[in-house]
């Protein structure tokens, strides 16, 4: 279970990262300024919350195979995960200011 839990905590870091970088891209940044950097994390969460979710559906399925969990299963750690839109507002905050300064 722990492990499930882990990978679907890399998979959401993966998922932001690269939104984040497409979001650079989109809009010809090499980073995002601090003090702007949540409302970019605020933009993209409520357009992409729920592409999210199908994103960890279909990579689960796909590295999981006849392992995978269930559809009801992830379901529900989705729903656990994002009860809270400010916590993961915040947290991805944080993670993308971390990522910025590694980078």
């Amino acid at each position: 279970m722990s492990n499930v839990n882990e990978s679907i905590k890399s998979l959401i870091l993966i998922y932001v990262k690269e939104n984040y970088n497409q979001y650079l891209l989109d809009n010809n940044l090499k980073k995002i300024d601090d003090n702007k950097i949540r409302d970019v994390i605020i933009q993209i969460y409520s357009q992409r919350k729920d592409h999210l979710k199908e994103f960890l559906k279909h990579t689960l399925k796909k590295v999981m195979k006849e392992e995978y969990i269930g559809d009801l299963f992830v379901n529900n750690i989705c729903m656990e995960i994002f009860s809270d839109d400010e916590m993961c507002i915040n947290r991805l905050t944080i993670e993308i200011q971390n990522y910025q300064k590694n980078i």
